[in-house]
Protein backbone atom coordinates (compact mmCIF):
# COMPACT_ATOMS: atom_id res chain seq x y z
CA UNK A 1 0.00 0.00 0.00
CA UNK A 2 1.80 3.07 -0.90
CA UNK A 3 1.85 6.09 1.32
CA UNK A 4 -0.90 8.56 -0.65
CA UNK A 5 -3.50 5.88 -0.09
CA UNK A 6 -2.64 5.42 3.56
CA UNK A 7 -2.44 9.32 3.97
CA UNK A 8 -6.32 8.99 2.39
CA UNK A 9 -7.39 6.76 4.94
CA UNK A 10 -6.03 8.23 7.63
CA UNK A 11 -8.11 11.54 6.71
CA UNK A 12 -10.81 9.77 6.08
CA UNK A 13 -10.55 8.63 9.81
CA UNK A 14 -10.80 11.67 11.29
CA UNK A 15 -13.03 13.26 9.28
CA UNK A 16 -15.41 10.39 10.61
CA UNK A 17 -14.80 11.13 14.43
CA UNK A 18 -17.03 14.51 14.42
CA UNK A 19 -19.51 12.43 12.02
CA UNK A 20 -20.11 9.83 14.55
CA UNK A 21 -19.99 12.86 17.71
CA UNK A 22 -22.84 14.04 15.99
CA UNK A 23 -25.21 10.71 15.66
CA UNK A 24 -25.38 11.20 19.43
CA UNK A 25 -29.12 12.06 20.08
CA UNK A 26 -29.91 15.42 20.26
CA UNK A 27 -34.00 15.27 20.98
CA UNK A 28 -35.42 12.63 23.92
CA UNK A 29 -37.03 9.63 22.74
CA UNK A 30 -40.56 9.20 22.09
CA UNK A 31 -43.03 7.48 20.63
CA UNK A 32 -46.75 8.40 19.50
CA UNK A 33 -49.73 6.85 18.42
CA UNK A 34 -53.02 7.35 17.32
CA UNK A 35 -56.48 6.74 18.30
CA UNK A 36 -58.61 5.02 15.55
CA UNK A 37 -61.21 3.29 17.60
CA UNK A 38 -65.00 5.36 17.83
CA UNK A 39 -67.73 3.96 19.65
CA UNK A 40 -70.10 6.49 17.77
CA UNK A 41 -67.63 7.89 15.00
CA UNK A 42 -66.41 5.85 12.06
CA UNK A 43 -63.27 3.53 12.95
CA UNK A 44 -60.07 4.13 11.03
CA UNK A 45 -59.74 7.84 11.42
CA UNK A 46 -57.20 9.25 13.70
CA UNK A 47 -59.33 10.89 15.73
CA UNK A 48 -56.35 11.67 18.61
CA UNK A 49 -52.51 11.41 19.04
CA UNK A 50 -50.27 10.66 22.02
CA UNK A 51 -46.91 11.18 22.31
CA UNK A 52 -44.90 9.84 25.20
CA UNK A 53 -41.76 11.01 25.84
CA UNK A 54 -38.40 11.82 28.18
CA UNK A 55 -38.59 15.21 29.61
CA UNK A 56 -36.76 17.53 28.37
CA UNK A 57 -36.57 19.77 31.66
CA UNK A 58 -36.70 16.81 34.64
CA UNK A 59 -34.67 14.55 34.55
CA UNK A 60 -36.49 10.68 34.99
CA UNK A 61 -39.68 12.21 34.29
CA UNK A 62 -41.97 10.80 31.61
CA UNK A 63 -44.61 14.01 29.86
CA UNK A 64 -47.60 12.94 27.78
CA UNK A 65 -49.25 15.00 25.03
CA UNK A 66 -52.80 14.17 23.98
CA UNK A 67 -53.64 16.05 21.23
CA UNK A 68 -57.39 16.29 19.85
CA UNK A 69 -57.37 16.45 15.88
CA UNK A 70 -60.20 18.95 15.27
CA UNK A 71 -60.38 18.24 11.37
CA UNK A 72 -61.15 14.64 12.08
CA UNK A 73 -64.39 15.64 13.59
CA UNK A 74 -68.23 16.85 12.85
CA UNK A 75 -67.99 20.59 12.98
CA UNK A 76 -67.59 21.53 16.61
CA UNK A 77 -69.77 23.80 18.78
CA UNK A 78 -69.52 25.05 21.90
CA UNK A 79 -67.11 24.23 24.38
CA UNK A 80 -65.33 21.38 22.28
CA UNK A 81 -62.69 19.13 23.25
CA UNK A 82 -61.59 16.35 25.62
CA UNK A 83 -63.12 15.64 29.01
CA UNK A 84 -61.18 12.01 30.00
CA UNK A 85 -57.90 10.53 28.73
CA UNK A 86 -57.11 7.34 30.01
CA UNK A 87 -54.15 5.05 29.93
CA UNK A 88 -52.59 1.96 31.65
CA UNK A 89 -48.93 1.60 33.16
CA UNK A 90 -46.50 -1.44 33.53
CA UNK A 91 -47.77 -4.24 35.87
CA UNK A 92 -44.03 -4.44 37.00
CA UNK A 93 -44.09 -0.67 38.07
CA UNK A 94 -45.75 1.05 41.50
CA UNK A 95 -47.72 4.39 40.40
CA UNK A 96 -50.33 6.41 42.46
CA UNK A 97 -52.35 9.24 41.53
CA UNK A 98 -49.44 11.32 43.22
CA UNK A 99 -47.36 10.41 40.86
CA UNK A 100 -49.22 12.08 37.93
CA UNK A 101 -48.87 15.65 37.49
CA UNK A 102 -51.72 17.25 35.21
CA UNK A 103 -50.81 20.84 33.83
CA UNK A 104 -54.48 21.81 32.86
CA UNK A 105 -56.90 23.39 36.45
CA UNK A 106 -59.47 21.17 37.86
CA UNK A 107 -58.37 18.31 36.15
CA UNK A 108 -58.33 15.16 38.74
CA UNK A 109 -56.47 11.49 38.15
CA UNK A 110 -58.75 7.95 39.63
CA UNK A 111 -57.54 4.70 39.32
CA UNK A 112 -59.30 1.40 38.01
CA UNK A 113 -62.02 3.28 35.38
CA UNK A 114 -64.29 1.46 32.62
CA UNK A 115 -63.83 3.96 29.51
CA UNK A 116 -67.26 3.33 28.48
CA UNK A 117 -67.58 2.55 24.39
CA UNK A 118 -67.29 -1.08 25.01
CA UNK A 119 -63.57 0.08 25.48
CA UNK A 120 -63.20 -1.77 29.03
CA UNK A 121 -60.99 -0.96 32.15
CA UNK A 122 -57.79 1.36 32.21
CA UNK A 123 -55.39 2.01 34.94
CA UNK A 124 -55.71 5.16 35.15
CA UNK A 125 -58.17 7.80 34.27
CA UNK A 126 -57.76 11.82 34.03
CA UNK A 127 -60.65 13.92 33.87
CA UNK A 128 -62.87 17.46 34.19
CA UNK A 129 -65.94 17.79 34.69
CA UNK A 130 -66.67 19.17 31.11
CA UNK A 131 -68.88 22.32 31.93
CA UNK A 132 -69.66 23.09 35.57
CA UNK A 133 -67.27 25.32 37.57
CA UNK A 134 -64.22 24.18 39.95
CA UNK A 135 -65.46 25.10 43.53
CA UNK A 136 -65.79 28.94 42.05
CA UNK A 137 -62.08 28.90 40.63
CA UNK A 138 -61.68 29.09 37.05
CA UNK A 139 -60.34 25.83 35.48
CA UNK A 140 -59.85 24.20 31.80
CA UNK A 141 -62.71 22.17 31.28
CA UNK A 142 -62.41 20.28 27.97
CA UNK A 143 -59.35 20.74 26.10
CA UNK A 144 -57.62 19.95 22.66
CA UNK A 145 -54.15 19.22 24.10
CA UNK A 146 -54.01 17.64 27.49
CA UNK A 147 -50.32 17.29 28.85
CA UNK A 148 -49.20 15.66 31.98
CA UNK A 149 -46.08 13.67 33.97
CA UNK A 150 -45.17 10.59 35.84
CA UNK A 151 -42.32 11.58 37.75
CA UNK A 152 -41.02 9.89 40.52
CA UNK A 153 -41.07 6.25 39.78
CA UNK A 154 -38.41 3.98 39.91
CA UNK A 155 -37.18 1.93 36.51
CA UNK A 156 -39.92 3.43 34.00
CA UNK A 157 -39.74 3.71 30.32
CA UNK A 158 -41.46 5.69 27.92
CA UNK A 159 -42.36 1.65 26.63
CA UNK A 160 -43.54 1.14 30.51
CA UNK A 161 -47.21 3.22 29.41
CA UNK A 162 -47.95 2.33 25.93
CA UNK A 163 -49.28 -1.28 26.90
CA UNK A 164 -52.56 -2.80 27.80
CA UNK A 165 -54.55 -3.13 30.85
CA UNK A 166 -54.71 -6.20 33.08
CA UNK A 167 -58.52 -4.95 34.35
CA UNK A 168 -61.49 -6.72 33.63
CA UNK A 169 -63.03 -6.50 31.31
CA UNK A 170 -60.11 -4.83 28.70
CA UNK A 171 -60.40 -3.98 25.51
CA UNK A 172 -56.01 -4.38 24.61
CA UNK A 173 -56.07 -0.76 23.84
CA UNK A 174 -53.44 1.32 25.18
CA UNK A 175 -55.10 4.27 25.53
CA UNK A 176 -58.93 6.20 25.56
CA UNK A 177 -60.85 9.38 25.54
CA UNK A 178 -63.75 10.97 26.13
CA UNK A 179 -64.27 13.64 23.72
CA UNK A 180 -67.84 16.22 23.57
CA UNK A 181 -68.78 19.16 22.01
CA UNK A 182 -69.46 18.66 18.50
CA UNK A 183 -71.67 18.79 16.06
CA UNK A 184 -74.40 15.98 16.47
CA UNK A 185 -75.06 15.95 12.47
CA UNK A 186 -74.36 12.88 10.44
CA UNK A 187 -74.24 10.13 13.43
CA UNK A 188 -76.84 11.38 16.04
CA UNK A 189 -74.45 12.31 18.93
CA UNK A 190 -72.42 15.42 19.95
CA UNK A 191 -69.78 13.18 21.87
CA UNK A 192 -68.34 9.82 21.85
CA UNK A 193 -65.50 7.23 23.42
CA UNK A 194 -62.17 6.85 21.61
CA UNK A 195 -59.45 4.07 21.95
CA UNK A 196 -56.44 3.18 20.33
CA UNK A 197 -52.79 1.91 20.25
CA UNK A 198 -52.08 2.34 16.28
CA UNK A 199 -48.02 3.53 15.99
CA UNK A 200 -48.19 6.79 14.01
CA UNK A 201 -45.10 7.06 12.10
CA UNK A 202 -42.30 8.05 13.40
CA UNK A 203 -39.62 10.46 11.77
CA UNK A 204 -36.06 10.23 10.81
CA UNK A 205 -34.28 11.65 13.82
CA UNK A 206 -32.18 14.79 12.54
CA UNK A 207 -28.92 13.34 13.43
CA UNK A 208 -29.14 9.95 11.59
CA UNK A 209 -29.98 12.79 8.56
CA UNK A 210 -26.85 14.52 9.14
CA UNK A 211 -24.62 11.12 9.41
CA UNK A 212 -26.32 9.82 5.70
CA UNK A 213 -25.77 12.97 4.39
CA UNK A 214 -21.74 13.28 5.74
CA UNK A 215 -21.33 10.00 4.56
CA UNK A 216 -22.67 11.03 0.92
CA UNK A 217 -20.19 14.04 1.15
CA UNK A 218 -17.42 11.55 2.17
CA UNK A 219 -18.04 9.21 -0.89
CA UNK A 220 -18.04 12.05 -3.60
CA UNK A 221 -15.26 13.69 -2.04
CA UNK A 222 -13.47 9.94 -2.47
CA UNK A 223 -14.32 9.86 -6.24
CA UNK A 224 -13.49 13.17 -6.97
CA UNK A 225 -10.44 12.69 -5.85
CA UNK A 226 -9.77 8.85 -7.33
CA UNK A 227 -7.74 9.45 -10.48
Amino acid sequence: MNISVIGRRVRAAFFLIPVFGMCVPVHAASISYFLDQSNSLPNGTSYLQVTISDSTTVSGDIDFLVEVSPSAFPPPGGNFGMQAFYFNIDESLSVSSDNIVVDAHGWNTRQNRNAGGNFGKFDFKLTSNGKGGCGGKSCDKRLEALMFSITGVDGDTILSYAVSSNLNPSSGEFFAAHVAGFSSEPFGNSSAKFAGSTPAVVPIPPAALLFGSALGWLGLHRRRRRP
